[in-house]
């Protein structure tokens, strides 16, 4: 009876080693995948930072030029120019001195200092108190820290033996984080379409009716010349680059995924008749896999020229 009660202990010993093994690496791996939310957080506030700092330093000169001119012109009465005055100057003082700020001191938070390397240290070395420092990290240090927290989960997962149910959990959240960068790139080429798009019509019509004050103001057609050249420039930018076609791709692809991500969570759609949680993620990965490598042959047949591009459709 001894003998076969230590033959149990024996046996049950490895497995319960190894359960504990599995465990740890999961919290690793799930402390990882928190880590590299928290860089992509601080990456996305130092990309903010850097586009108001560029919009500040834009604005600010331009309107304190449209100021200085707007002092030359003399059928503007002092009255008048005292009231725009008044408002815009410091709004301009502002913008510069705004940009300069973020222009000096760039990157993401200040509470933000990346993350130790994660390359051939251990859970004593991981839980020492980072130091702290005044300086905040660039873009270009947020992102080196992503990629090595990503270098390191990929080693976790290839060493480990996770099994596949846990990387396609992974893959699931991934998938998650990755509608909002789809979006936030839809956004982007959106406001560019946009901003083209306005300057179109806004400078066609304007070159109409400054074509009409010509002959009361001559001098005013250096003014068309020069609105008309920039109508060209901004048709030609969105006929070329196909900003609207951009943004509608990665539109529809993250509302795409996005569905695909709710059907899965609640047992909808084409997850409703499959019973077992590791058939849903496999047809999930499978779907979002799809999606992606369809979004990924849209890119490349924008990036081609017109010509083939037309003969490829």
């Amino acid at each position: 009876m001894t003998d076969s009660a230590d033959d149990q202990t024996t046996s049950e010993s490895p497995k319960s080693a190894n359960e504990v093994q599995t465990s740890g690496e999961n919290e690793k791996l799930l402390l990882l995948n928190h880590e590299v939310r928290e860089a992509e957080f601080a990456l996305n506030f130092a990309q903010r930072r850097r586009k108001w700092s560029n919009l500040s330093l834009f604005f600010g000169p331009l309107l304190g030029l449209a100021l200085y001119i707007m002092l030359w012109v003399p059928w503007i009465s002092s009255e008048i120019k005292g009231v725009i005055m008044l408002p815009a100057a410091p709004t301009a003082i502002a913008f510069c001195v705004y940009s300069y700020r973020l222009k000096r001191d760039p990157g993401g938070p200040l509470n933000y200092q990346g993350e130790k390397d994660h390359g051939g240290k251990d859970e004593t070395d991981r839980d020492e108190p980072r130091s702290r420092s005044s300086r905040r990290l660039s873009e270009g240090e947020i992102e080196l820290v992503i990629s090595q927290i990503k270098d390191a989960r990929k080693l976790l997962l290839a060493n480990a033996g996770v099994s596949i149910s846990v990387r396609r959990i992974t893959y699931k959240e991934d998938a998650y984080s990755e509608i909002d960068q789809f979006r936030t790139e839809s956004r982007k080429f959106r406001n560019v379409h946009n901003l083209l798009q306005g300057i179109v019509i806004i400078g066609s019509l304007g070159a109409t009716g400054m074509a009409g004050l010509v002959v009361q103001i001559p001098e005013i057609r250096w003014a068309i010349l020069f609105v008309t050249f920039l109508v060209g420039v901004a048709s030609g930018f969105m006929g070329y680059f196909k900003y609207k076609e951009r943004s509608f791709y990665l539109q529809q692809t993250a509302d795409a995924v996005e569905s695909e991500w709710e059907a899965v969570e609640i047992g909808v759609g084409r997850y409703k008749h499959i019973k077992e949680e590791e058939d849903q993620l496999a047809e999930f990965v499978a779907e979002v896999h799809r999606l992606k490598s369809e979004q990924k042959k849209r890119q490349q047949n924008l990036e081609q020229p017109p010509e083939t591009r037309s003969g490829n459709d």
